[in-house]
C-alpha cells in the first residue's frame, strides 16, 4: 500500500525530496514558468531508488497560460471551466491534443522523471465533451487518448508509468486498465473542500470500481482536503480498510503538506532498477539479493543530504494556504502562456499579472461552444 503526495504550486526540490512519500505528483514547470531541470527532477527523486516521481499534466483541460495554447486549433477549444479561471474544455480525441500531450511526455522523459500523472481525466462525463466527441462517445476517446499516450511513453522509455486521476468508470475496459499504472482518487471519503462527508452511496460505488484496479495490482491513494484530527483520523481509517494509501492536502496543492503523516513513515525505494545483480564473486548457484538497497533521497545542492523534515517550511508561500477564488489561477498555474494573444494578435499578457490572478490579464477568447475559428499560432515560451 503506497502512500502518495500532490503538490503543484511551491514546488521546492529539497522538500519533495525530503518528503517520506512513496509517490510523488508534481509540477514539471517552477513558479516563474521554468522547467525543472534533470539535476533538480534527480533530488526529488526521478531515476531508478528513492520515490515514483510523476509530472503533472492536465489531460482533458487545455490550460491558456501553457506555452502549447497557440499551437491549438480555436475549434478544439470549447468552454471555460466555471471553477478555474484559464482553463477550457478541449476536444482531447484530436490529433492536435494528442501531440500536445506527447510534447510533455517528452519533456518529462528527457529531464529523467519516472511517469507521467493525468489529471482532469474525467473530463468525458461533462455535457460539452459528450456532445462534440466522435460518435457522441466521449468514455471511449478518453479511453483511447490514454491507451495511446501509455504506449508512446513506454515505447521511448519503458520503465515510464502512468498514473491518472480517477476517471475509476473506465476501469472496466481491460485494455484500459492494463495501460495505466495506478491512481489518485480526490474526494473519495470528503467534499471538494473537506467540509462535508460525501453520501456513502457515491463512496460506495467510487471504491466498488477502484477495486478493479487493486485486483489488477494499481497502487490506489486518496487525496482528502481535509482538517482537523478527527477528519485526518477517519480518512486514514476509511484508506487503511479499502487498502489504499492516503495524501491530506491543501486546496491550493501549495508545498509539501506533512498534516497526515504517521509516526515512522518512510519513503520506500520505487522498483525500477529491477532486482539487484548477484556478486560478481559469488558462488556458483548461490543466493542473490531479491531487491536493491533503498536509495536515499539526495540533498538540495553539492551532494548534501536533506535538511530534517522537522526543519523544513512545508506549510507554504508567506501569507498562508488561503482557499483559492473563483478568480484565481488554478492549483496548476505556474507555467506561463507566450506568443501572442489569440483575441488580438497582440504580444501575451503579463505573465506575472497571469500568475498572481490579475482579472485585466485574463483576456481569454470569447469561444462559443464548439463553434470554430482560425488556428491559433504563436512562439513557445519558457519551458517550452
Amino acid at each position: 500500500m503506497k502512500t502518495g503526495m500532490y503538490v503543484l504550486q511551491g514546488v521546492d526540490p529539497a522538500q519533495v525530496a525530503a518528503a517520506p512519500f512513496d509517490v510523488k505528483v508534481v509540477e514539471i514547470y517552477d513558479d516563474t514558468g521554468r522547467l525543472f531541470d534533470p539535476t533538480q527532477v534527480k533530488q526529488m527523486g526521478g531515476g531508478p531508488g528513492a520515490a515514483l516521481l510523476l509530472g503533472y499534466f492536465s489531460i482533458g483541460e487545455a490550460e491558456q497560460y501553457r506555452s502549447y495554447w497557440p499551437t491549438i486549433p480555436r475549434s478544439a477549444i470549447g468552454p471555460e471551466d466555471p471553477n478555474w479561471k484559464g482553463n477550457y474544455e478541449v476536444k482531447y480525441w484530436t490529433d492536435d491534443w494528442k501531440a500536445v500531450a506527447q510534447a510533455e511526455i517528452d519533456k518529462m522523459i528527457s529531464a529523467g522523471y519516472d511517469g507521467a500523472y493525468f489529471d482532469v481525466v474525467d473530463e468525458f462525463q461533462l455535457p460539452w465533451a459528450e456532445r462534440n466527441a466522435p460518435g457522441g462517445d466521449a468514455a471511449a476517446a478518453m479511453k483511447s487518448l490514454v491507451e495511446h499516450l501509455s504506449d508512446y511513453a513506454k515505447s521511448k522509455a519503458p520503465t515510464f508509468k502512468i498514473w491518472v486521476n480517477g476517471g475509476e468508470e473506465l476501469l472496466t475496459d481491460p485494455k484500459y486498465l492494463a495501460s495505466i499504472d495506478g491512481l489518485f482518487k480526490e474526494n473519495l471519503f470528503y467534499n471538494s473542500d473537506g467540509s462535508a462527508a460525501q453520501p456513502e452511496a457515491e463512496t460506495r460505488s467510487a471504491l466498488d470500481a477502484l477495486k478493479l484496479a487493486q485486483a489488477a495490482g494499481k497502487d490506489v491513494v486518496a487525496i482528502e482536503y481535509v482538517n482537523g484530527a478527527a477528519r485526518i483520523a477517519d480518512v486514514q481509517a476509511k484508506a487503511d480498510a479499502a487498502g489504499m494509501g492516503s495524501y491530506i492536502a491543501r486546496l491550493d496543492l501549495k508545498g509539501v503538506s506533512l498534516d497526515g503523516v504517521r509516526p515512522g513513515q518512510t519513503m520506500h525505494d520505487d522498483g525500477l532498477a529491477g532486482p539487484a545483480a548477484p556478486p560478481s564473486n559469488a558462488p556458483a548457484g548461490g543466493p542473490a539479493p531479491l531487491t536493491p538497497e533503498p536509495k536515499p533521497a539526495e540533498g538540495a545542492s553539492g551532494g548534501e543530504p536533506p535538511a530534517p523534515l522537522a526543519a523544513l517550511d512545508v506549510v507554504g508561500a508567506p501569507g498562508g494556504s488561503g482557499l483559492p477564488s473563483l478568480g484565481e489561477p488554478r492549483s496548476s498555474d505556474v507555467a506561463l502562456v507566450t506568443g501572442l494573444d489569440p483575441t488580438t494578435d497582440a504580444p501575451a499578457l503579463d505573465p506575472a499579472a497571469l500568475l498572481h490572478g490579475d482579472p485585466d490579464a485574463a483576456r481569454i477568447p470569447d469561444i462559443a461552444d464548439g463553434a470554430a475559428g482560425p488556428a491559433l499560432t504563436g512562439q513557445d515560451g519558457p519551458g517550452a
